[in-house]
């Protein structure tokens, strides 16, 4: 677990995203910032669609979706955090469950102000 200790702390960001882009098309940068809450919020209704069911194995597939997102908003070991959580899912350990919600509850309120 020490490889992703202190991912309670992170907090999402768009710098990657600022830095990939640059100042020089914001045009493009709202359209990928558009599609990536877009995304995100599928995602996160099919995460929590699969839980609720008792579909671990179908909510690691969602996981692994949603761990790229958290690592483009700069999120790094969060991202660890998931991919942990993703390789349980696969053998049915919902363990870190709550956690992972309330980093997914953090990264939706983020998007929302964005």
């Amino acid at each position: 677990m020490e490889h992703f200790e202190g991912y309670k702390l992170e907090r999402p960001s768009l710098n990657y995203v600022e830095n990939l882009i640059g100042a020089r098309d914001l045009d493009f940068e709202q359209k990928f910032i558009s599609l990536l809450k877009s995304e995100f919020s599928w995602d996160l209704g099919k995460y929590l669609y699969h839980i609720k069911l008792g579909e671990p194995r179908a909510a690691a597939e969602i996981v692994h979706k949603l761990k790229y997102k958290i690592s483009i908003l700069g999120m790094e070991k969060t991202f660890l955090f998931a991919e942990e959580h993703k390789e349980r899912l696969h053998s049915g350990d919902t363990i870190f469950d709550g956690d992972f919600k309330e980093v997914l509850k953090k990264i939706n309120v983020f998007l929302e102000f964005v």
